[in-house]
């Protein structure tokens, strides 16, 4: 099954402005995407614009909006699709979760978005963005789709602002990601009455 990847080279990670500049956020955009790379064995990176360090990865330039670019892909035939800011999912993980077996699959991120989808039904489409996974959801409902929810906690966590760095830098050791953030500073201070994200 074909895998696409979504990445958007410009100004990534904008929610981040407050603790890294946008040199930091290009970095740290593209070492999750590394990361979720690791995970997907073969995916296709689907940029909206052109990078230079894509060059040597398997990747196809699309500039319309999130949702014609999956969409067109899902009208095509099956695939999956993988946010490219899940930095704690494995071979594992997406291994089980290209082993359901609905028409549709979801994995919820912990805020209501779709961190990761599978589609084996032309007629399903996408409605990313502001609570999406219920969208996705309803749109099953409504098109008779049969639809498998994959929960799990490594697919939860994408990275969207500073308390989504704290969970990485929790759980991510060893992780592209995880090894970037602590280059620059961050660390987790555990004598706080919970642990707390801080940087140098």
């Amino acid at each position: 099954m074909k895998i696409y990847v979504p990445f958007k080279p410009a100004n990534p990670k904008s929610r981040l402005s407050d603790v890294m500049s946008e040199r930091e956020r290009g970095e740290f955009a593209f070492a999750l995407l590394m990361d979720v790379l690791d995970a997907c064995e073969d995916a296709v990176v689907l940029s909206s614009s052109h990078e230079r360090r894509l060059e040597g990865l398997k990747h196809e330039i699309d500039d319309r909006d999130l949702d014609a670019a999956v969409t067109s892909r899902i009208k095509k035939g099956e695939c999956a699709v993988v946010m490219s800011d899940l930095p704690l999912i494995t071979r594992k993980t997406v291994s089980e979760f290209l082993s359901r077996d609905g028409d549709v699959v979801l994995a919820p991120g912990r805020k209501g978005g779709t961190n990761m989808l599978l589609s084996r039904n032309r007629r399903f489409y996408t409605s990313y963005h502001y609570g999406s996974f219920f969208k996705h959801l309803k749109i099953c409902d409504e098109l008779g789709i049969p639809c498998e929810i994959f929960d799990s906690f490594r697919a939860s966590i994408d990275i969207d602002d500073e308390s989504d760095l704290l969970e990485l830098m929790l759980h991510g050791k060893g992780k592209r990601s995880y090894e970037y953030l602590e280059s620059i500073g961050f660390y987790v201070d555990y004598h706080e009455k919970d642990p707390a994200l801080r940087r140098e």
